[in-house]
């Protein structure tokens, strides 16, 4: 198999796909809207006269308290659903990292990943990803763990005709990876 190389800069957008499948955004999501959903209800209840059938003191203060969470907490559902919110986190996180902004190159041959930037180079043996995630713009190899290790942009290869070998290449690479044990628990041939 010949090497495929593929060189590019990571774009925020990048960051905005792989959140957006994220699990940690999708359980904030559910949280966000269940609360929005009790501070509506205890709007609802405390704020309507005659509702409640015991006789309390004014309960205008939390009532406005509620309505306030409730509004507070639609807005973190409407951040964390639309587009919109979700490319604006993505930004924030672009223009706080540094190193997502420079130039990287990625060449992928049968025995690793080899990822270079900036004179720093970090080779992957194909042992350590579990999975391959294809998104729209990108592959994303993912850890034994189950989280995105190394994203591998689609534009960075030097033909759109090429994303179809990168595919297979990577599956076959993977393939062969998990009928091997990894790298660290293989089995050292004996000295003796």
């Amino acid at each position: 198999m010949q090497a495929l190389t593929l060189s590019y800069v990571p774009e925020s957008d990048d960051i905005a796909e792989m959140a957006a499948r994220s699990p940690t955004r999708r359980r904030a999501r559910k949280r966000a809207l269940a609360n929005s959903g009790a501070s509506l209800a205890l709007t609802v209840i405390l704020g309507a006269p005659g509702t409640i059938p015991v006789d309390l003191p004014d309960t205008s203060v939390i009532t406005l308290f509620c309505a306030a969470m409730f509004v507070g907490y639609s807005y973190r559902v409407f951040i964390l659903s639309s587009r919109w919110g979700l490319r604006r986190s993505a930004r924030k996180v672009w223009n706080r990292s540094p190193g997502l902004q420079r130039h990287y190159e990625e060449v992928i041959t049968e025995e690793a990943l080899t990822v270079r930037t900036e004179g720093v180079t970090h080779t992957y043996a194909w042992s350590r990803f579990s999975e391959l995630v294809e998104y729209d713009r990108q592959f994303v190899l993912m850890d034994r763990s189950g989280k995105p290790s190394v994203a591998i942009p689609k534009r960075g290869l030097s033909d759109p005709s090429l994303v179809p070998v990168c595919r297979r290449v990577l599956s076959n690479c993977l393939a062969t990876a998990v009928d091997q044990p990894p790298a660290d628990r293989r089995q050292k041939p004996s000295t003796d």
